[in-house]
This record gives C-alpha cells, structure tokens and sequence, in this order.
C-alpha cells in the first residue's frame, strides 16, 4: 500500500526530535579522558653481591704436663681446662673460627693419666677446649699416637659428640683418613686439613696425616680445592725450640700453598716463628705462621712462656675469587706462679694457678712469676714482633 506523505513527514519529524534528545543527552556526560599509554614500572635492581669475610683467630698446642693437671683439678676431682682461657677467650670471641692444637690424646679416663714424655689426658680436656671456644682442632701432631690406636680412637669419639666445626689429623680408619673435613662458614664453603712431620710413637697409616706422605697430602688437598671455597692447613713440624723457620718448612709451606693452601697455622716448636707471605706461580698469596707457640703448658724459659693468637681474615668474592688479608697477632703469656728461688730449686710443682693472659694484660701477673726480674710487657710484646716479622701487624 502506498505511503501517504505526511505520515513520511510525522515520521521524519519524530526521528529528527529523537535524534537530537540523544544529542543533548550525551553532551552532558563528562568527556572522557583520552587513553593513557599503558607504562611497566621499571624492574628494582638487584643487589650487588658483596665479598664474604672469614676471621679465623688459631692459637698453639694445648700441652697439659702434670702441673697443669693438677690445677686443673677441682675440689670435687673434676677438672676444669677451659677457665685457662678465661682472659683470652674474649679475644677471639667474635671470630668465625678458632683453631687449637690438641698436643695428646685425652683417653686418661679409660687408660690412666700420665706425663711427659708420654701424654695421655683426662677427657675434661676436650670438653674444655670446646667451652674455651675451640672449635676447628687439629689432631695431628708427635703426641696423639702416644696411647696407639685406642688412645686416638677414645679422642675422636670424644669430639664427635663436642661437634666441632672442623676437626682433622688424626684418624680411627682408612675412610676416615681419606674425608676431608669442610663446613659451611657464613655461606662459604672452608676445608680444614692437618698434618704431622713426627709422631713420637709408631702407628697405623691411616693413624696420623703424615706430612711426609707426598699422595697422601697431595690427594686431600686436591679434594678441599675441588669440593670447598677456602683451604686452612694445620701443620706440626720444624726444629724444636728453634726461633727461626728452617728450610724444610719453607719449602713445605710453599709446596702447600701451590696445592691450594690459603692459610698455614704452623705448631710444633713449642716457640713463637716467623710469619709471612707465600706467592704462588699465578701471583696469588696464601700466608703462613710458621709457628704460633704454645697456648697452655708449664715448659719453662721465657720463649716457652710468650706465643701469640694469630688473626687473619680471608675475603671470598661473588665470584670465587679468595684473597687473604690483614694477617695480625695478640701476643699472649702463659702464667703460673712461680718463685726464682724455687725454679732455681727445680721444684716445679709449685707451678700453680695457671692463666693464658694478653701480654698487655700480663703486668700483674708477671710479678709473681719466676721472670719477674727480666720480662715486662713491654719487653715481652717487643720479643713477638720481633719474632714474627713485618708481614704480621701486632694487635693488643
């Protein structure tokens, strides 16, 4: 049917209106804001890894002779060896580890106590050096063998349940000869091996870590370099009494160091040595104390009685890379009272009231000791650096 034509023009007329009413409708709405590029926040850089520093403190052998058992000894019959260290513990309290030399086998307990020249210890000694702070022992040295096999098996069985950090040198068997001792020290993965020139008493191979045993040291410290960060070397050897290296130790501490030895704590001539920097083919350095002395015994002549805590730190790299700095020493003195006129009578066992002391602590002390006539403080700090060397920076 045709449209008729106003009806077109009505119809027209309301879509013309209708269309303008939406019009207006959306000219009131707020305009909206053009789109914005959309924008990633810019990732947060990573941290930049930091080295990680080691402090290692290590101290000398730990020789009880019968006067120092005897003052160890309570009113009860226990026996207390770490009150020794009462004055120097602090010293290295705050280092990540402690190396001790534990001179003798500490089986007195199962096997009777006894002497110079044949040591065997109550079992209080170990316990004792663990609440001193000991806590990375070397077990190799001319004495641990003094019992045989049984005397170094009670020893190791006794420091399994201390839980050292690290312990090495002396060994109960073959595998346990081959392990190499490493702990996880503020994230950084640090070896500790020993070895022994001498043992005082025949023994099983796999007994003490011998150094002349070329495979065998060759062998271990491939071991630390391929499964650890850091390598830290006890060695007991060197002339006996003597205030100097002697060849064969610097050879061996060479020979160590090119085998991956960042660190060498020597031990073995009841006196203090010389320290110093050893360069390896590649220019890197690892450093050696030759020897740090004795901690606790009642041996007799002043340079039996001076040692040192040697310190030192080992840096490790994001990348691996370790260097050794800062190497320094304590000079400490080992303290009994003691008459002139009863060292000149031989009557040593009036050795009493035994205490490791910072020299610098030592001015008290000294005066009821049978030096007192001839060590001061100041001669004796004067004694260790001289001994030591210029490579080792003398802290109090």
């Amino acid at each position: 049917m045709p449209t008729h034509p106003k009806t077109v023009a009505a119809t027209l007329t309301v879509l013309v209106l209708a269309l303008a009413g939406c019009q207006g409708a959306l000219d009131d709405e707020e305009p909206s804001a053009p789109p914005s590029a959309s924008s990633t926040p810019a990732p947060t850089p990573s941290p930049t890894p930091e080295p990680t520093t080691i402090t290692l403190s290590a101290v000398g052998d730990w020789l009880p002779h019968d006067s120092v058992v005897l003052d160890a000894q309570q009113p009860d019959g226990t026996y207390d060896f770490a009150h020794f260290a009462d004055a120097v513990a602090p010293r290295w309290a705050d280092s990540d580890l402690v190396v001790c030399d534990q001179e003798v086998p500490s089986a007195g307990d199962e096997m009777g106590l006894s002497y110079f020249p044949r040591f065997n210890a109550p079992s209080a000694l170990t316990s004792g050096m663990a609440a001193a702070g000991c806590d990375t022992i070397n077990l190799a040295n001319n004495h641990l063998a003094d019992w045989g096999q049984q005397g170094i098996d009670i020893t190791r069985a006794q420091w399994d349940a201390l839980q050292p950090t690290l312990i090495a040198g002396a060994n109960r068997s073959p595998q346990e000869q081959q392990t190499v001792s490493i702990a996880e020290v503020e994230g950084v993965r640090v070896a500790f091996l020993a070895f022994t020139q001498l043992s005082n008493e025949a023994h099983a191979d796999f007994a003490l870590n011998r150094l002349g045993d070329t495979a065998l040291v060759e062998s271990l410290m491939a071991q630390a370099v391929a499964q650890s960060d850091v390598q830290i070397v006890s060695v007991h050897w060197g002339t006996e009494y003597s205030l100097d290296e002697d060849p064969a130790q610097v050879e061996q501490g060479q020979w160590l160091a090119d085998l991956g030895a960042d660190v060498i704590v020597g031990t073995g001539p009841h006196v203090l040595q010389p320290a110093s920097w050893i360069t390896r083919a590649d220019g890197t350095r690892a450093f050696v104390y030759y020897s740090v002395g004795n901690f606790l015994s009642t041996q007799i002549e002043i340079p039996r009685i001076l040692a040192a805590i040697a310190q030192i730190d080992v840096v490790v790299d994001p990348d691996g890379t370790v260097t050794v700095q800062d190497p320094r020493a304590i000079p400490i003195y080992m303290h009994y009272d003691l008459t002139p006129q009863q060292l000149a009578a031989n009557q040593l066992i009036n050795r009493v009231n035994l205490q490791v002391y910072p020299l610098v602590d030592a001015a008290e002390p000294l005066t009821r000791s049978a030096w007192r006539n001839e060590l001061t403080v100041e001669s004796g700090i004067q004694f260790v650096t001289d001994v030591l060397g210029p490579d080792v920076r003398i802290t109090p």
